[in-house]
């Protein structure tokens, strides 16, 4: 399901800032020492409770040595399946086999 509401985005990025951070075997004070980010400010970030720029989000990308895009890919992952799923839904849902069947005998 689409997130709801502005808190939700956060939440979901946050969550797969913090899963690809741990992928990584790094803690929060090990990218405090490789940036400027302060701990606190990573904390409250991975936990949805701070808004993020564009521009901060690419620069922690770099430092976790990833494609930015692998940050909303893994957020919103559910929700392009669930996207995909309901546009092959709405493509083939009417789709009856049979009829096929029938027009070829």
């Amino acid at each position: 399901m689409p997130p709801k509401n502005e808190k939700d985005l956060y939440i979901k990025i946050g969550e797969a800032l913090k899963s690809i951070r741990k992928e990584k075997n790094l803690t929060i004070t090990d990218i405090h020492a490789m940036s400027e980010f302060h701990s606190s400010t990573i904390s409250l970030i991975e936990r949805g409770k701070q808004n993020v720029s564009i521009g901060w989000l690419i620069h922690y990308a770099n430092i976790l040595e990833i494609d930015p895009t692998e940050i909303f890919l893994r957020a919103f992952k559910d929700d392009f399946q669930e996207m995909q799923l309901q546009k092959m839904y709405e493509r083939f849902g009417t789709y009856n086999p049979e009829s096929d069947n029938d027009e070829n005998s």
